[in-house]
């Protein structure tokens, strides 16, 4: 038995995919929009990095030193209401000087750090310009809280949802149509631009009791929304 020419015959007659079939063919009347809003936040946290730096022969004192400085820094933050301490890292490393052509170990740093927040800025500043007697100012900055983040947030979208809209209605009507249906959007996550250190540097290196001024600037907080609309006559 010879089924040779059947089997040729039955592939023959599936379809094959045309190449026409298998191209995409793009949508009409589908409009690509992005709103961007934006909203002017002070922030309500102050930030200070701040560290004691012990170097020497032995690594044991100095270990002993740093501890107990920072012992003394967060009894003197926790007295404070509202003020929040935290470590900020800590480390030990050895100190090298080249005699010659030769680098022999000279010493040890011993390194301790600790950062403070606070909503009271005042109480901060005073705070800081006490233990700048002994700490080292490291950092400083300001942070937008969790819970003035999230108010902003709300609004932001709220508003670049209206302004996604807006502009969708608006350029619908500009090329003749007259509406508009969403077909795609995504909402972006707020970005953040501005603010800055709380201390200069020659406040930094200043060894004064007195309290140090701190004041927040404002910055500037921004979200996109950004989609397609398919718009209809």
């Amino acid at each position: 038995m010879k089924f040779a020419p059947f089997v040729l015959a039955l592939a023959l007659a599936v379809p094959l995919p045309s190449i026409a079939q298998e191209r995409v063919v793009p949508l009409a009347d589908v409009l690509d929009l992005e709103a961007t809003v934006t909203s002017e936040v002070v922030p309500d946290l102050v930030v200070v990095n701040l560290a004691v730096v012990r170097e020497g022969p032995e690594v044991a004192p100095l270990t002993k030193a740093v501890n107990e400085a920072l012992a003394k820094a967060f009894a003197e933050a926790r007295a404070v209401p509202g003020v929040i301490a935290a470590n900020a890292g800590y480390s030990t490393s050895p100190r090298f000087d080249s005699r010659g052509s030769t680098t022999v170990r000279a010493g040890w740093t011993v390194t301790g750090a600790i950062v403070l927040k606070s909503r009271d800025f005042d109480a901060l500043g005073t705070l800081v310009g006490k233990l700048s007697q002994t700490l080292q100012i490291t950092g400083s900055g300001f942070e937008i809280s969790p819970d003035l983040r999230a108010r902003e947030d709300a609004s932001l979208i709220e508003r670049g949802a209206r302004a996604f809209q807006d502009k969708a209605a608006a350029a619908t009507r500009a090329f003749g149509y007259a509406g508009y249906a969403i077909r795609q959007v995504n909402v972006g996550s707020a970005g953040q631009n501005g603010g800055g250190r709380v201390f200069s540097p020659a406040m930094a290196m200043a060894k004064s009791s007195a309290p140090l001024p701190v004041e927040a600037g404002q910055v500037t907080l921004s979200l996109s929304v950004n989609g397609s609309v398919q718009m209809r006559k």
